[in-house]
């Protein structure tokens, strides 16, 4: 299978999920975004594949390469390929599929449980994720769920954690990429950790996660992509 990523940012890496999907043997292709590499304008891929950044959706002067990512999306979408968007990539796929994105009712920012709404009993991909898991947070922003979408997931601060269509196309809020050099990558560059609210976590909680969360969640992205991508 071939699978064309889209990185935003030097620090929004792939990640664990590199990692796996070369386990799994599968090839990739990578658009940097940050190093202003073009948005292809054809489906080459057999999946693609969004990650985070900085820049907020909800800006008045949006770069040029997010309708051009948008209109890739939907092309991956319509064409019936899998498509998978994390964080920013999520809040993109969302958006390319006519739904809102806006600012959170407060910013998210650290280890947070997410747990599994009702609706999520009808996708078979999402049961290989606990009914509720501990994951690494870092939005200021959340999507609405698209039109002919199910809700996976929400957690205290965010209703709309996760979202699917037909187990074909996912979108998550959370950092289920990240990787022990995510965290202390997003501590040192990102200066969201240093606001204050009730689901902001210190530099040292966040960082103390790296230990006590994210072996689970690494887990749960392993089992998820070996049922989403299968092997060679």
């Amino acid at each position: 299978m071939k699978i064309l990523v889209i990185q935003h940012s030097a620090a929004d890496r792939p990640a664990a999920v590199a990692e796996l999907i070369d386990r799994l043997g599968h090839a990739v292709q990578t658009i940097r975004i940050d190093r202003q590499d073009a948005v292809p304008t054809t489906v080459d891929a057999d999946a693609l594949m969004m990650f985070g950044g900085a820049i907020s959706l909800t800006s008045t002067e949006l770069p040029p390469w997010v309708a051009q990512e948008q209109s890739l999306i939907r092309r991956y979408v319509n064409e019936g390929r899998r498509v998978l968007g994390i964080c920013l990539g999520a809040q993109l796929l969302a958006s390319a599929l006519g739904a809102g994105v806006r600012p959170n009712r407060q910013p998210e920012i650290g280890w947070h449980e997410i747990e599994r709404v009702d609706d999520s009993q009808s996708s078979n991909l999402a049961g290989v994720f606990p009914d509720r898991l501990t994951v690494l947070q870092w939005h200021q922003d959340t999507f609405e769920i698209p039109s002919g979408s199910t809700r996976l997931f929400k957690s205290q601060a965010c209703d709309n954690q996760a979202f699917t269509i037909d187990d074909r196309v996912f979108g998550f809020q959370f950092h289920m990429e990240a990787d022990p050099k995510t965290v202390r990558t997003f501590l040192a560059v990102s200066e969201k950790w240093k606001q204050q609210g009730p689901y902001v976590q210190s530099e040292s909680e966040i960082a103390a996660g790296i230990e006590t969360h994210l072996p689970a969640q690494t887990e749960s992205l392993s089992k998820f992509l070996e049922a989403y991508l299968g092997g060679r």
